[in-house]
């Protein structure tokens, strides 16, 4: 494994919650160096011994920071990490590669493979800790972004629906106040028909009234399909209504 180089200072974390952070490494002696280092920051941690572990205990538990060894058994640290950010929650898991190989050729393979970070063995006790910090604050910050787009998303769900609301509202009022006077002029002249006898004059103008009346109704029917609904019209006070008269201009 190579000596460690740290020294014994507590080193207070700046993040406010407790975390939990995973050590997959088949070296003990790394895993409770790790460790320390993790429980001086104020977090808890939990430990896999080989790389299958590691993946079963990144999707059982609710862990906030994956470190990992690159040459483990079962499953190296680079399949891991690829196993990790592959689930549904492991988008909002930081990986730190922990590892003695140091070439670049490693280092890329591992960042391309979604590790966030690569630190080599052997390692200073306090550069492990301020990148932990800095994996930590990136992911509460990804954490908080997301919840910011979730209630943005709402917001703006919320107000597509009032927006409906009111152009359902704006469509009755309209309905109401343009249909309906030729919709009872023709009511009342059918039963004007029905109530004069066979040939009497005023059939026939009641007759031509309604086709009147049925034509106008027709046009606005049809002006209601091209309205614009930013243009409205004040109806019974507060209400608004759409202005037909401006939908084809």
């Amino acid at each position: 494994m190579g000596a460690l180089r740290y020294v014994y200072e507590v080193h207070v974390s700046e993040q406010a919650e407790k975390k939990t952070i995973l050590i997959a490494d088949d070296d003990a002696d790394t895993r409770a160096i790790v460790g320390s280092a993790i429980q001086m920051l104020g977090h808890e941690y939990v430990e896999a011994g080989d790389g299958a572990q590691a993946l079963v205990m990144a999707k059982q538990l609710k862990v906030d920071l994956a470190i990992l060894d690159v040459m483990m058994p079962e499953m190296n640290g680079n399949e891991v990490c690829e196993g990790i950010k592959t689930l549904e929650h492991g988008k909002f898991i930081p990986v730190l590669m922990l590892t003695a190989r140091d070439s670049v050729k490693d280092k890329v393979s591992a960042l391309d493979g979604g590790a966030d970070d690569y630190l080599t063995k052997p390692f200073h006790y306090q550069e492990l800790q301020a990148r932990i910090n800095a994996l930590l604050r990136v992911r509460d910050l990804n954490l908080s972004l997301r919840e910011k787009n979730l209630e943005l998303q709402a917001m703006q769900e919320k107000l597509v629906q009032q927006e409906r609301q009111i152009l359902v509202s704006q469509l009755a009022g309209t309905a109401a106040h343009q249909l309906g006077q030729p919709l009872s002029a023709i009511m009342l002249n059918c039963h004007l028909i029905e109530t004069l006898p066979p040939g009497d004059e005023r059939s026939k103008k009641a007759l031509s009234a309604i086709k009147a009346d049925s034509k106008r109704m027709a046009e606005l029917i049809e002006k209601l399909r091209t309205a614009d609904a930013s243009k409205t019209a004040s109806y019974h006070g507060k209400t608004a209504i759409l202005n037909l008269d401006d939908s084809k201009k």
